[in-house]
């Protein structure tokens, strides 16, 4: 839920990089909307999921390399653009945090 609500906050934000996009040879939006779906998947799935069979090491080994930051051109706009683009680091921030959660979680 709070996710949802920080996704819907940066709504202006993501209109504003949307604008710079367009000069670019990259898609920032693209690899916060993947990053986003990836880790809201992974959260549904170890919520619903009851069984006591163990999350297999597939899902560990991909949330650990879904780390954005890894990615050099994300890396050099997230930390160029600390004053520009607030909420949206924050948002990024909470999903990399879950992330490692869900990698301790699912780990056990």
């Amino acid at each position: 839920m709070q996710l949802h609500k920080m996704y819907q906050d940066i709504k202006a934000e993501r209109s504003k990089i949307a604008r710079w996009e367009e000069e670019q040879e990259f898609s920032i939006l693209g690899v916060i909307e993947l990053f986003s779906t990836d880790i809201q998947g992974y959260t549904e799935q170890a919520i619903l999921d009851t069984s006591d069979t163990p999350v297999g090491n597939n899902s560990v080994n991909h949330l650990q390399q879904l780390n954005v930051f890894n990615i050099d051109y994300f890396a050099q706009w997230y930390f160029h653009s600390l004053e520009i683009y607030p909420q949206t680091q924050k948002y990024i921030e909470q999903l990399d945090h879950l992330r490692m959660l869900l990698i301790n979680y699912l780990s056990k």
